[in-house]
């Protein structure tokens, strides 16, 4: 019973030292070549932790994933947790945007957006990522050549 109780305190203390954030992000998504390849792209919205080969210890964090319906548009939810390793500082999540989609190839792309950081009850919004041109994250999309 001891040791239970112990746990327990030890559990609550380490739940009440993490930085706990939530987010709600909105945007829409367009593939101008095939516009039915709007419907179900899909949005995840993470937590970045460790950095560089810290990442096989302390991974990234799903906080939310959602998919766009077929005008584009989505709406994206969720939280993430931050231990305060140190002790006063509060350490919040660094949420990033990951878009998967099929717009310009078969086996599909992927891409991030940058880190932001506004939490709710503010709304993130993200505006129109347009798939089959440069993107504003970390990785561009092949752009259509119009003669072919």
């Amino acid at each position: 019973m001891i040791k239970t109780a112990f746990l327990l305190c030890v559990s609550l203390f380490s739940v009440s030292l993490a930085g706990r954030e939530c987010v709600w992000v909105l945007g829409k998504v367009e593939c101008q070549r095939d516009p039915t390849k709007n419907l179900n792209v899909e949005i995840r919205v993470w937590d970045r932790d460790g950095p560089g080969p810290l990442q096989l210890i302390d991974p990234d964090d799903l906080m939310g994933v959602t998919f766009s319906n077929d005008d584009g548009r989505f709406q994206l939810d969720g939280c993430g947790d931050d231990f305060d390793w140190i002790p006063g500082v509060k350490n919040v999540p660094e949420p990033y945007i990951e878009v998967r989609h099929y717009c310009n190839d078969e086996k599909g792309e992927m891409f991030q957006l940058p880190e932001f950081s506004t939490f709710v009850p503010n709304t993130y919004d993200i505006g129109t990522i347009v798939l089959d041109k440069e993107t504003r994250g970390t990785k561009t999309t092949a752009k259509v050549d119009p003669t072919h």
